[in-house]
């Protein structure tokens, strides 16, 4: 059996936004505004917008291996980013809905795909040349990255490894 398969990807990427609903709950605005996962950090709140910027990103790449023969996917500078969309002044449980209902979109795309179109390559500004499978098995381990140093920005006694 292969290591990465479409099943494991699609069940990793519907885990994410039931494990940021449970680590979010109750959480006001100011609250993950405040909390950050160390003096140069980021707040709960930056990597709430982060996930949802990203999670736009790659739907968008997801669609262009879809589509396109080959394609090429544009970089992105994370800071940029979080100066355009102006991180610190948005709403945590807006950003969160926004992310959760993206990510159903993300998914419900991928379900109807033929095992073939999973091994259709684009090409990653960082990375090199990726398949499908790939780059939304990447999409989960971004996630777990950004759950993780949520954690530790709401516990600061968290494990570190």
């Amino acid at each position: 059996m292969a290591m990465f398969t479409v099943e494991k990807a699609l069940r990793s990427m519907r885990k994410t936004p039931v494990i940021l609903q449970h680590v979010l709950r109750g959480l006001t605005t100011e609250q993950a505004r405040a909390a950050t996962d160390g003096p140069d950090g980021w707040s709960v709140l930056e990597v709430m917008c982060h996930l949802y910027d990203f999670e736009e990103i790659y739907y968008n790449r997801a669609r262009l291996l879809i589509s396109e023969n080959k394609p090429e996917f544009p970089g992105y500078d994370n800071h940029e980013l979080a100066r355009l969309h102006d991180y610190l002044n948005q709403d945590i449980e807006d950003m969160f809905q926004r992310y959760a209902h993206l990510r159903r979109e993300f998914i419900t795309m991928l379900i109807p795909l033929r095992e073939d179109e999973w091994q259709r390559r684009g090409l990653h500004p960082e990375s090199g040349v990726v398949t499908l499978l790939e780059h939304v098995t990447n999409v989960s381990l971004h996630d777990l990255n950004h759950i993780e140093q949520i954690i530790r920005a709401l516990e600061p006694d968290s494990l570190r490894l």
